[in-house]
Protein backbone atom coordinates (compact mmCIF):
# COMPACT_ATOMS: atom_id res chain seq x y z
CA UNK A 1 0.00 0.00 0.00
CA UNK A 2 0.96 3.35 -1.09
CA UNK A 3 1.51 6.22 1.28
CA UNK A 4 1.11 10.22 1.35
CA UNK A 5 3.98 12.38 1.63
CA UNK A 6 1.58 13.80 4.47
CA UNK A 7 1.82 10.34 6.21
CA UNK A 8 5.49 9.71 5.50
CA UNK A 9 6.69 12.73 6.73
CA UNK A 10 5.45 12.16 10.42
CA UNK A 11 8.21 10.36 10.82
CA UNK A 12 11.95 10.69 8.91
CA UNK A 13 15.30 9.29 9.18
CA UNK A 14 17.42 12.45 8.20
CA UNK A 15 20.80 12.37 7.08
CA UNK A 16 22.91 15.76 8.79
CA UNK A 17 26.53 16.93 7.92
CA UNK A 18 29.79 14.57 8.55
CA UNK A 19 31.88 17.63 8.95
CA UNK A 20 31.37 20.80 7.34
CA UNK A 21 27.40 22.08 8.73
CA UNK A 22 27.10 23.77 5.08
CA UNK A 23 26.07 20.54 3.85
CA UNK A 24 22.75 20.35 5.72
CA UNK A 25 20.35 20.73 2.65
CA UNK A 26 17.19 22.57 2.91
CA UNK A 27 15.01 19.48 3.25
CA UNK A 28 16.81 17.94 6.47
CA UNK A 29 16.35 21.54 7.94
CA UNK A 30 13.09 21.53 7.45
CA UNK A 31 12.47 17.92 8.55
CA UNK A 32 14.03 18.78 11.76
CA UNK A 33 11.97 22.51 11.64
CA UNK A 34 8.67 20.20 11.35
CA UNK A 35 9.52 17.94 14.04
CA UNK A 36 7.57 17.73 17.64
CA UNK A 37 10.77 15.38 18.94
CA UNK A 38 13.59 15.08 17.38
CA UNK A 39 15.78 11.39 18.71
CA UNK A 40 19.48 12.41 18.40
CA UNK A 41 22.38 9.89 19.04
CA UNK A 42 24.00 12.54 21.08
CA UNK A 43 21.81 15.47 21.87
CA UNK A 44 24.58 17.82 22.39
CA UNK A 45 26.12 17.46 19.55
CA UNK A 46 22.59 17.69 18.04
CA UNK A 47 21.86 20.88 19.83
CA UNK A 48 24.89 22.29 18.41
CA UNK A 49 23.28 21.58 14.44
CA UNK A 50 20.00 22.88 15.46
CA UNK A 51 21.74 26.21 17.36
CA UNK A 52 23.42 26.82 13.95
CA UNK A 53 20.05 26.16 12.01
CA UNK A 54 18.38 28.54 14.68
CA UNK A 55 16.16 25.92 15.53
CA UNK A 56 14.77 24.55 19.28
CA UNK A 57 13.30 21.11 19.89
CA UNK A 58 12.80 18.74 22.74
CA UNK A 59 15.74 16.00 22.27
CA UNK A 60 15.83 12.61 22.96
CA UNK A 61 18.82 9.89 22.94
CA UNK A 62 18.73 7.48 21.09
CA UNK A 63 22.30 5.51 20.83
CA UNK A 64 23.47 2.23 20.52
CA UNK A 65 23.25 1.68 24.79
CA UNK A 66 19.43 2.30 24.52
CA UNK A 67 19.11 1.58 20.98
CA UNK A 68 15.59 -1.04 21.82
CA UNK A 69 13.84 1.30 24.44
CA UNK A 70 14.81 4.23 22.35
CA UNK A 71 12.84 2.91 18.94
CA UNK A 72 10.06 1.88 21.12
CA UNK A 73 9.89 5.17 22.76
CA UNK A 74 9.53 6.71 18.78
CA UNK A 75 7.00 4.22 17.79
CA UNK A 76 5.16 5.26 21.06
CA UNK A 77 5.29 9.31 19.96
CA UNK A 78 4.41 8.40 16.64
CA UNK A 79 0.99 6.38 17.74
CA UNK A 80 0.55 9.36 20.27
CA UNK A 81 0.54 11.74 17.39
CA UNK A 82 4.12 13.30 17.19
CA UNK A 83 5.76 13.98 14.22
CA UNK A 84 9.42 12.51 14.77
CA UNK A 85 12.82 12.96 13.61
CA UNK A 86 15.81 10.47 13.68
CA UNK A 87 19.42 11.75 13.35
CA UNK A 88 22.96 10.40 14.17
CA UNK A 89 25.87 12.76 14.93
CA UNK A 90 27.28 12.37 11.33
CA UNK A 91 26.03 10.87 7.97
CA UNK A 92 22.84 8.60 7.65
CA UNK A 93 21.32 6.62 11.13
CA UNK A 94 21.47 3.15 10.45
CA UNK A 95 24.76 3.20 8.24
CA UNK A 96 27.73 2.51 11.21
CA UNK A 97 25.20 4.46 13.60
CA UNK A 98 22.14 3.38 15.49
CA UNK A 99 19.00 3.43 13.44
CA UNK A 100 18.21 0.10 12.32
CA UNK A 101 16.22 -1.48 14.67
CA UNK A 102 13.86 1.62 14.17
CA UNK A 103 13.59 1.11 10.33
CA UNK A 104 13.14 -2.76 10.90
CA UNK A 105 10.07 -1.95 13.14
CA UNK A 106 8.32 0.82 11.55
CA UNK A 107 8.67 -1.78 8.22
CA UNK A 108 7.30 -4.84 10.29
CA UNK A 109 3.99 -2.45 11.28
CA UNK A 110 3.95 -0.78 8.14
CA UNK A 111 4.22 2.56 9.86
CA UNK A 112 4.92 4.72 7.01
CA UNK A 113 8.48 6.99 6.82
CA UNK A 114 10.69 8.71 4.95
CA UNK A 115 14.05 8.90 4.22
CA UNK A 116 15.68 12.36 4.25
CA UNK A 117 19.71 11.50 2.66
CA UNK A 118 22.66 13.70 3.21
CA UNK A 119 26.44 13.52 2.53
CA UNK A 120 27.92 10.35 2.75
CA UNK A 121 31.81 9.63 3.92
CA UNK A 122 32.01 6.17 2.22
CA UNK A 123 30.95 8.02 -1.54
CA UNK A 124 33.29 10.56 -0.92
CA UNK A 125 35.86 8.78 0.18
CA UNK A 126 35.52 6.07 -2.86
CA UNK A 127 36.13 9.50 -4.98
CA UNK A 128 38.44 11.13 -3.47
CA UNK A 129 41.16 8.08 -2.70
CA UNK A 130 41.37 7.57 -6.69
CA UNK A 131 40.79 3.79 -5.95
CA UNK A 132 37.66 3.52 -7.41
CA UNK A 133 37.68 2.96 -11.22
CA UNK A 134 34.78 1.52 -12.11
CA UNK A 135 33.14 3.21 -9.36
CA UNK A 136 32.03 0.09 -7.48
CA UNK A 137 32.83 -0.73 -3.59
CA UNK A 138 32.01 -3.16 -1.00
CA UNK A 139 31.44 -0.69 1.76
CA UNK A 140 32.14 -2.62 5.50
CA UNK A 141 31.78 0.39 7.58
CA UNK A 142 33.84 -0.25 11.47
CA UNK A 143 36.21 -3.37 11.98
CA UNK A 144 35.41 -5.11 15.43
CA UNK A 145 36.98 -4.25 18.45
CA UNK A 146 37.48 -7.99 19.10
CA UNK A 147 38.78 -10.13 15.91
CA UNK A 148 39.17 -7.39 13.56
CA UNK A 149 41.57 -9.91 11.56
CA UNK A 150 39.46 -12.56 11.42
CA UNK A 151 36.44 -10.86 10.65
CA UNK A 152 38.53 -9.41 7.73
CA UNK A 153 38.60 -12.65 6.08
CA UNK A 154 35.34 -11.86 4.17
CA UNK A 155 36.21 -9.14 1.98
CA UNK A 156 39.60 -10.76 1.56
CA UNK A 157 38.16 -12.14 -1.88
CA UNK A 158 36.64 -9.20 -2.68
CA UNK A 159 36.63 -8.38 -6.34
CA UNK A 160 36.03 -4.58 -5.69
CA UNK A 161 37.76 -1.92 -3.51
CA UNK A 162 36.32 -1.83 0.44
CA UNK A 163 35.94 0.91 2.23
CA UNK A 164 36.12 0.75 6.28
CA UNK A 165 35.63 3.42 8.77
CA UNK A 166 38.23 4.05 11.56
CA UNK A 167 38.34 6.12 14.70
CA UNK A 168 41.66 7.98 16.01
CA UNK A 169 42.62 6.10 18.93
CA UNK A 170 42.01 2.13 16.25
CA UNK A 171 44.09 3.78 12.83
CA UNK A 172 47.36 2.63 13.20
CA UNK A 173 46.89 -0.30 14.09
CA UNK A 174 43.88 -1.06 11.57
CA UNK A 175 45.99 0.71 8.15
CA UNK A 176 48.99 -1.74 9.25
CA UNK A 177 46.27 -4.69 9.35
CA UNK A 178 45.17 -3.52 5.71
CA UNK A 179 48.90 -3.22 4.21
CA UNK A 180 48.93 -6.80 5.27
CA UNK A 181 45.95 -7.61 3.86
CA UNK A 182 45.39 -5.65 0.85
CA UNK A 183 48.06 -4.54 -1.87
CA UNK A 184 49.35 -1.28 -1.51
CA UNK A 185 48.34 1.67 -1.53
CA UNK A 186 45.72 2.28 1.66
CA UNK A 187 43.94 5.53 0.99
CA UNK A 188 43.42 7.63 4.15
CA UNK A 189 40.90 10.21 4.27
CA UNK A 190 40.73 12.23 6.96
CA UNK A 191 38.65 14.88 8.30
CA UNK A 192 36.01 14.71 4.96
CA UNK A 193 34.15 17.74 4.19
CA UNK A 194 36.37 19.67 7.45
CA UNK A 195 38.60 22.69 6.83
CA UNK A 196 41.79 20.26 7.42
CA UNK A 197 40.19 17.51 4.85
CA UNK A 198 42.96 15.41 3.64
CA UNK A 199 43.87 12.40 1.64
CA UNK A 200 46.97 10.31 1.91
CA UNK A 201 48.10 6.84 0.07
CA UNK A 202 50.37 4.93 2.82
CA UNK A 203 52.46 2.34 1.09
CA UNK A 204 53.80 0.66 4.04
CA UNK A 205 54.00 1.39 7.94
CA UNK A 206 56.97 3.60 7.31
CA UNK A 207 54.64 6.34 6.45
CA UNK A 208 52.51 6.35 9.22
CA UNK A 209 54.86 8.47 10.49
CA UNK A 210 52.88 11.21 8.38
CA UNK A 211 49.75 10.53 9.54
CA UNK A 212 47.62 12.92 11.66
CA UNK A 213 45.79 11.08 14.35
CA UNK A 214 42.82 13.02 14.76
CA UNK A 215 39.36 13.43 13.87
CA UNK A 216 37.65 10.77 11.82
CA UNK A 217 38.80 8.78 8.82
CA UNK A 218 37.40 6.71 6.02
CA UNK A 219 39.75 3.98 4.54
CA UNK A 220 40.19 2.28 1.22
CA UNK A 221 41.85 -0.76 -0.35
CA UNK A 222 42.33 -2.15 -3.17
CA UNK A 223 40.94 -5.30 -4.20
CA UNK A 224 43.73 -8.50 -3.61
CA UNK A 225 43.83 -10.03 -7.36
CA UNK A 226 41.60 -9.05 -10.42
CA UNK A 227 38.87 -11.13 -11.80
CA UNK A 228 40.67 -11.87 -15.11
CA UNK A 229 43.56 -12.83 -13.05
CA UNK A 230 41.79 -14.74 -10.44
CA UNK A 231 39.85 -16.91 -13.07
CA UNK A 232 42.72 -17.28 -15.59
CA UNK A 233 44.99 -18.89 -12.83
CA UNK A 234 41.57 -21.59 -11.66
CA UNK A 235 41.87 -22.80 -15.52
CA UNK A 236 45.69 -23.48 -15.74
CA UNK A 237 45.07 -24.95 -12.15
CA UNK A 238 42.30 -27.22 -13.47
CA UNK A 239 44.03 -28.07 -16.50
CA UNK A 240 47.31 -29.33 -14.67
CA UNK A 241 44.99 -31.53 -12.45
CA UNK A 242 43.16 -32.84 -15.62
CA UNK A 243 46.76 -34.00 -16.70
CA UNK A 244 47.86 -35.48 -13.33
CA UNK A 245 45.04 -37.73 -13.10
CA UNK A 246 45.03 -38.67 -16.95
CA UNK A 247 48.69 -39.50 -16.36
CA UNK A 248 47.67 -41.87 -13.71
CA UNK A 249 45.16 -43.96 -16.17
CA UNK A 250 42.04 -42.33 -13.79
CA UNK A 251 39.53 -43.00 -16.08
CA UNK A 252 37.46 -39.60 -17.95
CA UNK A 253 34.10 -40.30 -15.14
CA UNK A 254 37.15 -39.89 -12.63
CA UNK A 255 38.53 -36.94 -13.36
CA UNK A 256 35.41 -35.11 -14.36
CA UNK A 257 33.90 -36.08 -10.93
CA UNK A 258 36.95 -34.62 -9.41
CA UNK A 259 36.99 -31.65 -11.17
CA UNK A 260 33.00 -30.64 -10.70
CA UNK A 261 34.03 -31.54 -7.06
CA UNK A 262 36.67 -28.55 -7.03
CA UNK A 263 33.75 -26.47 -8.51
CA UNK A 264 34.08 -27.03 -12.32
CA UNK A 265 30.76 -27.37 -14.22
CA UNK A 266 29.90 -30.66 -14.85
CA UNK A 267 30.00 -29.96 -18.67
CA UNK A 268 33.25 -28.52 -18.64
CA UNK A 269 34.80 -30.88 -16.13
CA UNK A 270 33.95 -33.36 -18.77
CA UNK A 271 35.22 -32.22 -22.13
CA UNK A 272 38.95 -31.21 -19.71
CA UNK A 273 38.52 -34.57 -19.02
CA UNK A 274 38.20 -36.26 -21.73
CA UNK A 275 40.72 -33.89 -23.67
CA UNK A 276 43.52 -34.74 -20.60
CA UNK A 277 42.77 -38.51 -21.48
Amino acid sequence: MGFTPEERARCRIVGTPIGNLGDMTARAAEALREADIIFAEDTRNTKALLHHLNISKHLKAYHKDNEQEAAEAALAALQAGSRIALVSDAGMPGISDPGYLLVKALLDQGIPFEIVPGVSAATHAAVASGLCASGQYLFYGFLPHKGAERALQSVLTSRHPVIFYESPHRIKDTISLLLRSFPPPVAVCRELTKLHEEVLLINDEAELAKLTVKGEFCLVVQPNTAPEATEGKAELAFEEIAKLLAAEKLPTKTISNVLKGMGMKRNEAYELAQRAR
